[in-house]
């Protein structure tokens, strides 16, 4: 039999954060219902919800959406790996690993997603999609595919 994915909603997300309570999260799917405005848009707006507690929530749901891919079988491609430069891939701990059926395979963790996913947006004119895998990881590959100096690996990670 064939397991369903269950959504994860990002009210829920902002629910296990603290961000907002269970009534606040009712009162703006009334609201959203209304106005037609997006569910992190309204918490900000009628709440207070920080924008960046919107982002790590989303980043969240994002993660737990996006297929589960052992970093390992991730087949990255020289020509992809180039489309960054070093400074973009430690800036945004981003990787362009391969280009898989038209669309650009970019590689980050869940934390850094939503920078990365701007950053994408405004720098690559092809259709992308994200792999999330964990940071540990994330690290390694960045270190074997963008190589620098230990200094500014640690400089890198030190910022976030």
């Amino acid at each position: 039999m064939a397991e369903i994915a269950t959504r994860v909603r990002l009210g829920e997300l902002l629910v296990e954060l603290g961000a907002l309570s269970p009534e606040h999260v009712d009162h703006i799917l009334k609201v959203q219902k209304q106005v037609g405005r997006p569910f992190g848009d309204l918490a900000e707006r009628l709440y207070g919800v920080h924008p960046r507690t919107v982002e790590r929530a989303w980043a969240k749901q994002y993660a737990n959406l996006s297929a589960e891919i052992d970093p390992q079988l991730i087949d990255f491609d020289p020509e992809a790996v180039r489309l960054l430069n070093r400074r973009q891939a430690w800036q945004f701990k981003l990787i362009s690993a391969a280009r898989v059926e038209g669309e650009l395979q970019l590689v980050t963790d869940e934390k850094h997603l939503p920078r990365a996913m701007a950053f994408a947006s405004m720098t690559f004119a092809e259709p992308v999609y994200f792999v999330v895998i964990d940071s540990a990881t994330l690290v390694e590959k960045l270190k074997a595919h963008y190589p620098v100096p230990q200094y500014m690996i640690d400089y890198a990670l030190e910022l976030n």
